[in-house]
């Protein structure tokens, strides 16, 4: 017994020499590579989800095969901050804020296809027009804040005697759930679709970068117990009904077209589609994004400056249900064959006249 407790001694005393001796600038490195693991650990909402039983094991030697790298100068910290954001494989929880740091991270996030080397020109504008006497098209890839230009679009729609839809979001990379709203009411014809409920997970360190106060949380129903709970739950329900005043007679039928940089709000937009319209048919060459699970992002901006770090503070009830679309993204109903288009910008592409084809055929 006393060998072993000598050993112990011994090592641990070994470990704080070897600490000792590394310079003190490293030293702050490990600081600053450590504060961003411990907003991982405590303030991002899908930790549980992402380290579990299984992988336990491989992610704690993977960050301490980090640690080591930094001690030992093989990357400087902030390549180790963007292999361990990486790992997690969420786009929601990632390295921004300095474009050369965020390059970085994308080296080691989950790999996405690069249509700017796959196309001549890959731009994606709105749009909204006449493809032939049967087609019309909306050309929507954004989510930013373009609500009233959706309600235009609608109108044009349904001024045009169109039987035919195509609504195209391929680089629709999200913004607001709200901004796709009135193309999907025009598309609504199931009135029994039922959404996923979502889970915000706040903690005291989330509430205090967002700056709210008591106040605040009242006005959006948290609990505000804030010396007694480490944390805040709130489950929206699941299996919400998503319904709308009435069912529009045009399109009779329609078509969503998607691509591999669709993403959060933009996937979100599919999602629903799915739920409230038998009448659209979800066509594309690739998956989705993967990048709508977690959401209503916040900031932590390192010591460090400039590595910003951005995280989730809710998780979907898909987590909870094993039916999480991350991993592999949105898969389109129909699977474009054709190669890719040589430009997407205002234009009708290849793809859309193929779509239009189709839908009327």
């Amino acid at each position: 017994m006393k060998k072993i407790i000598l050993s112990s001694i011994i090592l641990t005393l070994a470990t704080q020499f070897s600490f000792a001796a590394v310079p003190d600038s490293i030293k702050a490195m490990v600081a600053d590579f450590d504060s961003i693991v411990q907003v991982a650990e405590k303030d991002y909402a899908a930790f549980k989800f992402k380290v579990t039983d299984i992988n336990r094991k491989e992610y704690k030697a993977f960050k301490k095969s980090l640690v080591n790298d930094i001690k030992k100068q093989k990357r400087t910290w902030q390549d180790a901050v963007c292999a361990y954001m990486g790992w997690f494989g969420d786009f929601h929880f990632g390295v921004y804020g300095n474009n050369e740091i965020a390059a970085n991270y994308f080296k080691y996030a989950r790999k996405r296809i690069n249509y700017h080397e796959l196309m001549e020109i890959y731009d994606p504008k709105m749009l909204s027009c006449k493809i032939n006497e049967d087609t019309w098209l909306i050309r929507f890839p954004s989510c930013n804040g373009t609500q009233e230009l959706a309600e235009n679009f609608v109108r044009e729609y349904k001024a045009s005697g169109c039987p035919n839809l195509i609504i195209d979001i391929r680089g629709n990379m999200g913004g607001q759930d709200e901004s796709f709203e009135p193309l999907l009411e025009l598309l609504y014809d199931y009135p029994d679709g039922k959404r996923d409920g979502s889970v915000f997970r706040y903690t005291r360190a989330s509430i205090e970068r967002a700056g709210w106060t008591l106040e605040d949380l009242e006005d959006l129903g948290y609990p505000t117990d804030i010396d007694y709970a480490p944390e805040y739950v709130v489950k929206i329900a699941d299996g919400a009904h998503m319904t709308f005043d009435a069912i529009s007679k045009y399109p009779k039928k329609a078509a969503l077209i998607i691509d591999n940089m669709v993403a959060s709000s933009g996937e979100q937009s599919v999602l629903n589609t799915r739920l409230v319209s038998h009448r659209t048919t979800i066509y594309g060459r690739d998956n989705t994004m993967g990048c709508i699970d977690t959401g209503n992002c916040q900031i932590f901006e390192s010591a460090r400056k400039p590595l910003v770090v951005q995280y989730s503070t809710t998780y979907s009830m898909r987590y909870e249900k094993g039916t999480a679309v991350d991993f592999t993204g949105i898969s389109p109903d129909v699977r474009i064959t054709l190669p890719y288009p040589k430009q997407l910008t205002d234009n009708i592409d290849e793809w859309v006249l193929w779509v239009a084809e189709d839908l009327k055929n």
